[in-house]
């Protein structure tokens, strides 16, 4: 989503973060195995987020894409749960994954989506990525459909290289501690019905065409046809949240020709929402 996320097109600074194991994060995880499950949680990954922020700049705004979109929604929640200075003025959440929507659909997530990520972990443990590459190339919805879908610029192979400068252990981890986020997920869906609804109301006019309801205003991005990461996932997801906006792109070029304009107008919009009301400039 690099074209998307142009600092040029947006006009701000954009932080991109690694989460702990992928990337240049790779090695930024504890290698004690009763621990690695819970370092890959959305509530954990979450805090990585708000301190890389934190350290970064003095305030700014969530998002994320996928997973990403699931650890932005939590560090927000967080951040808004406590009133913390860091509780971001907007969110802006890319393909939002299936787990996500489920529970705020359902209160639970289907078994045989979380069956999915609990067998590659296993296989990834037992077999190593070689093996999870042969059933990937037999598989009519292979795991990385979703990330194909995201990042077309590049080829299925060299995605799998990306994802071989990952530990195993480590992808492993990452893959059980995204089903064990089920309990955070039902968590998550309550606090943002609790916190956010009930946030107290602004006394600022309506202006500028910024919509002045409570809570943290959420734009919701989809991509028709991605398996993984499916557009009812964003529809629940709209529902769920107050002050939230949804976009759907016709395919990833219609995304990609859209999506910094759509993101760049509901940032500025945002923006004088917490202007309007908090009298605080975001960054």
């Amino acid at each position: 989503m690099g074209s998307i996320l142009d600092p040029a097109k947006l006009g701000r600074t954009i932080l991109r973060l690694d989460l702990r194991g992928h990337g240049r994060s790779k090695s930024a995880h504890d290698n004690d195995s009763s621990s690695m499950v819970h370092q890959y949680t959305w509530s954990q990954l979450a805090k990585d987020m708000r301190k890389a922020a934190a350290d970064s700049v003095s305030r700014s705004f969530y998002g994320g894409e996928a997973l990403g979109a699931a650890v932005a929604l939590e560090a927000a929640v967080a951040a808004q749960a406590t009133r913390s200075i860091d509780a971001p003025p907007g969110l802006v959440l890319m393909r939002p994954p299936l787990m996500l929507a489920q529970v705020a659909k359902h209160g639970s997530v289907d078994a045989k989506h979380l069956q999915e990520f609990l067998q590659i972990a296993h296989l990834v443990e037992a077999e190593g990525f070689d093996s999870l590459e042969q059933a990937e190339a037999e598989d009519s919805t292979p795991f990385l459909n979703g990330a194909d879908a995201a990042f077309c610029s590049v080829t299925k192979k060299e995605l799998q290289q990306f994802r071989r400068a990952m530990d195993e252990d480590a992808f492993a981890a990452a893959l059980r501690g995204y089903a064990a986020s089920e309990q955070l997920g039902k968590e998550l869906a309550i606090r943002f019905k609790e916190g956010l609804v009930n946030s107290p109301l602004s006394m600022a006019a309506d202006a500028y065409g910024v919509p002045l309801t409570p809570g943290c205003p959420v734009l919701l991005l989809a991509v028709n046809g991605d398996d993984h990461h499916p557009v009812e996932a964003a529809e629940e997801l709209a529902k769920l949240l107050p002050n939230a906006e949804l976009e759907v792109a016709d395919n990833l070029q219609h995304a990609k020709s859209t999506w910094a304009t759509r993101i760049s107008s509901f940032l500025r919009k945002a923006w004088m929402k917490e202007f309007l009301t908090k009298r605080v400039m975001p960054q």
